[in-house]
């Protein structure tokens, strides 16, 4: 039989408590049940998936429940007074207050009207199966303001079409003359189904009897917990119920992920000098560690990490189950030919990363039609000299069928170009590789395709650039602070013109400092000694000035070879790391967890060691109102790790005694 968490038959349900159970259950979808345990902790049950959670379902979570908390969020207090947050979502805890981001939440549908265009049509190009999705929204066309790219296309005309092929949903639409109705929502985008393949047996063999400061590991937790964990936002058991250790996941650009095991100590630093030996770079300047945000369609923005932070205190970030790790080249090099003399090892790592954000839509939209191709062009004779494909032999056709065009070519350009087209145009662009050696050879090395491929790529305004909203000091206008290895420092100014307006090369600077204003605001001061009295002070959020000042760091030592000095105050982050998760804590009771709406009410014992488990609830709340009770023969396991005997019940017995089902 499985444990459970039961019943309190004291527990009292009578409408004249503030919260009752029943008017819960009333704000709870259909599939879903409130149930408490022995000591009267509320936990929700999922019929369709036979799951239980600590949380209730997202839907039913507002300001007033969450008490101005993010979804799934909990207020506890440490054993000295302090207070810290839990993390029910991924399983986490920390000092830090979470800022309330409804953006969290799954997407909600919307309900979108459009009026045909005579010349632009509905304005809005669609794409992929099952369901479909926008691809591209027209600027200025019906659709601009209304729909966003990546939208899933539900309903045309209050027809389902959430599992209709792409033909049919497109046939809808034209067939709407004047106006459509569309059921849109956007995606949650997860990559939690990648799992590392790295160590082979000799490799653990050799780490366990030599271990190291950073290690590899199987598993991927934070603070025991997954950093990706498998459930919803809707909540879920624990797993397995067995504690790993701390576990940090990089996805390196060559497709492959390396797992470290990190304890209090281990900086981010440490993770970097461990890829740096392992994959042989010497020109170890270009390269950081950075958070993509996995939840979001802008592939490009991407947020340094301090080499100085320990992981501990990356982890405890809220929202870090929607954070994925990247180790990439972060300073860019001017001339990508100056990387292949230094460092050819780097130069290989930084191709490879360059083809990825090219498929993977990272320059968009600055990124034109023709420059794409020409860059897949480049990258598909490469790819055939690395696959010993001789350059007479190398076709369209070939490469379609052996590796997949979608490999080489950006998905929009795949599902807006019909495919006739796309190999007529990538056919032309092959037969230019012949002509473009200048010399007595008939066509591109390998190493001159990635010459030429980097050097387009360098062209790009964004090439290497980090832009910071900002405001000035002094004139109070918004503007932009643009840092690139080839413009430098610039400013643009949103009302008058997109052109950024060079200030000063990264090499000039003398010193940084940054003053913090408030919880929310800091303001950066950029010394520049070749212009006397010259200061330039800019106000920009906290986050984005320790970014700000890695960015000027990192170019400032890859264009020096010295350390820019950086003045600031004394950083007040917590060193001690909160409770973790799978313990006791002492939390503040709210409506979802207690059935409290009395913001005065005492505080709560609750251990979260001990799994949810369910078989058959003892009694539960129906749809209709109605209370059941059902005898069991399993001991009444509290929310506290206890039985009524006041036996602990350690995690190796409970798995023990779930496998006598």
């Amino acid at each position: 039989m499985l444990l459970q968490s039961a019943w309190n038959p004291n527990l009292q349900y009578s409408s004249d408590g503030p919260v009752t159970l029943q008017s819960i259950q009333e704000h709870l979808k259909p599939g879903w049940t409130v149930h408490a345990t022995a000591d009267n902790r509320l936990y929700y049950f999922n019929e369709s998936t036979g799951s239980c959670s600590w949380i209730p379902p997202v839907d039913v979570w507002n300001k007033e429940v969450g008490r101005g908390l993010p979804y799934g969020w909990e207020e506890a207090t440490d054993p000295n007074g302090k207070t810290y947050f839990i993390n029910h979502v991924n399983k986490t805890t920390t000092y830090e207050e979470p800022v309330l981001d409804w953006g969290e939440e799954p997407p909600q549908p919307r309900q979108v009207n459009l009026t045909r265009h005579p010349d632009m049509g509905f304005g809005f190009v669609a794409g992929s199966e099952r369901p479909v999705i926008v691809r591209f929204v027209t600027e200025g066309g019906p659709s601009d303001g209304k729909l966003l790219p990546g939208d899933h296309i539900l309903e045309v005309n209050a027809e389902d079409v959430s599992c209709a092929p792409r033909d049919h949903v497109i046939q809808l639409v034209r067939a709407s003359k004047t106006s459509v109705d569309l059921v849109v929502c956007q995606p949650i985008l997860t990559n939690s189904s990648r799992k590392s393949a790295i160590l082979s047996s000799a490799k653990k063999a050799k780490l366990k009897s030599n271990p190291s400061r950073v290690r590899f590991a199987e598993g991927v937790v934070v603070n025991g917990s997954p950093l990706f964990p498998g459930c919803t936002l809707s909540g879920g058991d624990w797993g397995s119920g067995t504690m790993l250790p701390n576990v940090l996941k990089v996805f390196l650009e060559n497709g492959q992920t390396k797992s470290f095991k990190y304890d209090a100590n281990t900086t981010v630093g440490d993770v970097l000098s461990s890829l740096q030996c392992k994959l042989c770079l010497k020109e170890t300047n270009h390269f950081a560690l950075v958070l993509e945000q996995v939840k979001t369609l802008r592939r490009n923005k991407l947020t340094l990490l301090n080499p100085q932070h320990t992981l501990s205190r990356v982890a405890s970030r809220p929202g870090t189950h929607n954070l994925r790790c990247l180790f990439r080249v972060a300073f860019v090099p001017s001339d990508p030919c100056d990387l292949a003399q230094k460092d050819l090892a780097a130069f290989e790592y930084f191709y490879l990363q360059c083809c990825n954000d090219v498929v993977q839509e990272r320059y968009a939209p600055e990124l034109k039609y023709d420059v794409a191709l020409r860059l897949a062009a480049l990258h598909i004779h490469q790819h055939c000299l690395a696959n010993n494909i001789q350059p007479s032999k190398i076709t369209v056709k070939t490469v379609e069928r052996d590796f997949g065009l979608e490999k080489f070519v950006p998905t929009s350009l795949l599902e807006t170009m019909k495919r006739k087209e796309l190999r007529k145009v990538l056919t032309h662009l092959l037969k230019l590789n012949y002509t473009m050696t200048g010399s007595s050879h008939k066509c591109l090395t390998a190493l001159q395709a990635k010459l030429y491929y980097l050097t387009i790529i360098s062209q790009l305004p964004s090439y290497g650039a980090k832009c910071f909203p900002t405001n000035s000091v002094d004139s109070n206008v918004e503007n932009v602070i643009l840092v690139s290895p080839k413009l430098g420092i610039s400013q643009i100014t949103g009302l008058r013109s997109n052109m950024p307006v060079p200030v000063a090369d990264v090499e000039q600077l003398s010193m940084v400092q940054v003053e913090k204003e408030d919880h929310l605001l800091s303001t950066v001061t950029l010394f520049l000694p070749s212009t006397p009295g010259k200061e330039l002070r800019l106000t920009v959020e906290e986050r984005d000035a320790e970014e700000l000042v890695l960015v000027l760091q990192g170019y400032y030592k890859l264009f020096t070879n010295k350390d820019l000095h950086v003045h600031q105050d004394p950083d007040d982050w917590l060193v001690d790391t909160a409770p973790l998760y799978h313990s006791q804590h002492v939390v503040k009771p709210t409506t979802w967890s207690y059935g409290c709406d009395n913001e005065m009410d005492e505080h709560r014992i609750v251990n979260f060691a001990v799994p949810l488990h369910t078989l058959n609830p003892s009694k539960e709340v129906k749809t209709n109102g109605t209370h059941t009770l059902s005898r069991s023969s399993s001991k009444i396991i509290k929310s506290n790790g206890v039985d009524s005997n006041m036996n602990v019940w350690s995690a190796g017995w409970l798995r023990c005694k779930r496998s006598w089902r």
